[in-house]
């Protein structure tokens, strides 16, 4: 009883420090947004900051109510993207109150002022969240996985498969938060780059939701994946950052455990060609090999002689490939000529025995 008791009372301490951290994190991106939407609207900063403040902090508030009205049955991505447009008028209106302007007024005489601002705040307002439910679904299988290791510590068929919906779940805050910083710089100089770098960015959330939700995917659903994220990263990278994908049609639609291409292409961007000068290219390709499918990512980056520990991408692939496919499987990484990298997968093909 005692333990449970100290279990049940760690709870809500847990959850106030989340709490606290979400507010953190609002705080911070709508100021950011903020001092970003002053240099181009005709409103002095403190105006638009409680405007900004207001909407992002009314919509992390909202978020957090379905949260404890739902306490039992923990909000969908649906529910969770309504708290957006509700608190941003609900935040607008405040915004209102508290700089004693009023709505229509101010409609009238500055449209581009507040549709601007309510315009940014949504926008962002939408990825914030968007990153929050990740992070919660992310947050509940980490439980359930702890879980299931205390409980079927001999059941490694089941651990193996939990971990696979873990890793599903997985999308780096820094990539969300990077490739928004660039949108916000790109507004202003360069408006069709942010809005190509902006249509990626939905296609790989949309591509990675649908991922968290089914088992395995398709060689074609997980090449939109890398063809989203290789553009947001092209925009970025401008000419420093060539890439190709080179899978004939009649591959694509070969069943494919999910996370297998995305780290190594990932991998290959991050340490090898970003801390390059003069950056580089990555291919990939996909080819038949009897009852084998080979998929290989090159890249023409820093290789070997760069970053001696690249991350945990290909200690992942290599630990759910022998997890899937233990004695039909391999990883092989070598040198890529005189630079870069390569690294190819060999798995069966659907349908072939053992």
């Amino acid at each position: 009883m005692k333990h449970g008791a100290m279990t049940s009372g760690a709870a809500p301490v847990r959850s106030w420090r989340a709490f606290g951290r979400d507010v953190a994190i609002v705080l911070a991106l709508d100021t950011l947004i903020a001092a970003f939407l002053v240099t181009f609207v005709p409103a002095g900063f403190w105006h638009v900051f409680t405007y900004s403040q207001s909407i992002g902090l009314t919509i992390c508030a909202v978020s957090w109510l379905l949260k404890l009205v739902a306490r039992d049955h923990r909000p969908g991505l649906a529910l969770t993207l309504a708290a957006v447009p509700l608190g941003g008028g609900v935040g607008t209106w405040l915004g209102s109150r508290l700089t004693g302007s009023d709505l229509g007024s101010l409609l009238a005489e500055h449209p581009r002022v507040l549709l601007t601002t309510l315009g940014a705040a949504l926008l962002f307002g939408t990825a914030i969240s968007y990153y929050f439910f990740a992070r919660s679904e992310l947050a509940e299988r980490e439980a359930r996985l702890r879980q299931d290791r205390v409980e079927r510590l001999t059941d490694e068929q089941r651990l193996a498969e939990a971990s696979l919906k873990l890793l599903q779940a997985q999308i780096e805050p820094h990539f969300l938060f990077n490739t928004l910083s660039n949108v916000v710089g790109l507004i202003e100089a360069d408006p069709p780059a942010a809005r190509r770098m902006l249509e990626n960015l939905v296609a790989y959330l949309r591509a990675s939701l649908q991922r968290t939700r089914a088992g395995p995917t398709t060689l074609g659903e997980e090449l939109t994946l890398v063809r989203a994220y290789l553009e947001i990263q092209g925009v970025r990278m401008g000419s420093r950052l060539r890439w190709a994908i080179e899978v004939p049609d009649e591959l694509r639609a070969l069943e494919l455990p999910p996370l297998l291409l995305q780290p190594l292409v990932e991998n290959a961007v991050r340490h090898g060609l970003e801390p390059r000068p003069g950056g580089g290219s990555v291919a990939v390709r996909a080819t038949r090999a009897g009852r084998d499918l080979v998929l290989e990512v090159e890249d023409t980056g820093l290789g070997l002689t760069g970053d001696p520990a690249p991350g945990i991408g290909l200690t992942n692939v290599r630990a759910r490939l022998a997890a899937i496919y233990p004695e039909r499987s391999s990883l092989q990484v070598k040198p890529n000529g005189s630079e870069g990298l390569s690294v190819r997968i060999t798995i069966p093909l659907p349908g072939t025995a053992p």
